[in-house]
């Protein structure tokens, strides 16, 4: 009776360490049977690139634990990367500065969350290829005293904020004699500073400023002419997949997938998102 017990026992080890393995070497995690899951995090608070909804209209995901559905255009390029390696996609919910933890920790194989690319976060993350290209810009009030800006330095004296944890943040200390307020949690919470008066300025990237301006018709996207707006690295503009470093295989898988995906797919995707995101 013992032998037979220490070979079941034997024989579960066994089972779950081939489990892991072919999760590790397939690049992402397994069910308890064989269907692979793709987990990915997100804030799903993140229009265009991402948001919460109560039903799954538009092919939206369901959000691990919860009765709710995620979807943007996150969802759409993380379903295009799953379904070529015939996954399941799982959508865990994270709060913005807890992804990074997520992804290194193994709770998601990856973020697939509008982050960008920057030098510090290359330090604790692999990045894919870019599934998108995005530019910064502002978002001011129509009737405010800086709509009518044309440069970095019309902004002058501004108070201004943006999210923490981004490489938005960082850029307000171009802006001369600005007033630089406390950076806040996500966008929602940004724009409703803005929209109620408490700064007079937000950076950001190009999409979430169109989004803005479909959720709240009195705020302004500026988009800067060239040399006339922020200055950045190249780098910083390519939105990319954030995995654990090492994790070469989901790399090449998701790179092969964002390959077939061509750019004038790419901006008619963005195009969807912000039409179709949530109001306000």
């Amino acid at each position: 009776m013992k032998t037979m017990q220490r070979f079941r026992k034997l024989t579960a080890v066994f089972l779950a360490v081939f489990i892991s393995a072919l999760a590790l070497l397939s690049g992402c995690s397994t069910t308890a049977g064989t269907k692979k899951v793709l987990r990915i995090a997100l804030e799903c608070a993140y229009a265009p690139y991402n948001w919460t909804q109560t039903d799954n209209s538009n092919d939206a995901v369901p959000i691990y634990g919860s009765n709710t559905f995620c979807n943007g255009y996150d969802i759409q390029i993380a379903k295009k990367i799953a379904d070529s390696m015939g996954a399941t996609l799982e959508v865990h919910k994270t709060e913005w500065t807890a992804i990074p933890t997520a992804i290194t920790s193994g709770v998601v194989d990856a973020g697939i969350c509008g982050m960008a690319v920057t030098e510090e976060r290359k330090k604790t993350l692999l990045f894919s290829e870019p599934y998108y290209k995005s530019q910064f810009v502002v978002i001011v009030k129509k009737d405010g005293k800086y709509a009518n800006a044309a440069s970095i330095a019309d902004l002058k004296g501004a108070s201004c904020t943006s999210q923490q944890s981004t490489s938005w943040y960082p850029l307000l200390s171009q802006i001369p004699d600005a007033k630089i307020q406390a950076a806040l949690a996500d966008v929602p919470t940004m724009l409703v500073a803005l929209n109620s008066g408490k700064c007079e300025l937000l950076s950001c990237d190009k999409p979430t400023g169109l989004s803005a301006e479909k959720a709240y018709p009195d705020l302004k996207m500026i988009e800067f002419a060239d040399g006339k707006g922020f200055k950045v690295n190249a780098e910083t503009i390519n939105v990319c997949a954030a995995l654990k470093p090492g994790n070469t295989e989901l790399k090449n898988q998701i790179d092969k997938v964002l390959g077939t995906i061509s750019e004038d797919e790419r901006s008619k995707l963005m195009d969807w998102a912000i039409a179709n995101q949530p109001s306000a």
